[in-house]
């Protein structure tokens, strides 16, 4: 079996807005700005954003390993 590759920022977004999630949401649960999600779902810079990722998937209803196989912590 392949390994998953997880899944794309287009594809978290998708998941935000089906189950009416917005980055302010994220970011007010993590106590960090809206750009420090965005910077994680969309990979931006060196920062992977590890102690963001758990509230991005808790409020998608994914692991951590789903949304990040390969650097999941």
């Amino acid at each position: 079996m392949g390994k998953s590759k997880g899944m794309t920022s287009r594809e978290i977004r998708a998941e935000m807005v089906l189950r009416g999630v917005k980055l302010k949401d994220i970011a007010d649960r993590a106590g960090v700005s809206i750009s420090a999600v965005h910077q994680v779902i969309y990979s931006v810079g060196r920062n992977k954003g590890y102690r963001i990722r758990p509230y991005i998937a808790e409020a998608i209803g994914r692991t951590i390993k789903e949304i990040w196989p390969d650097d999941a912590a």
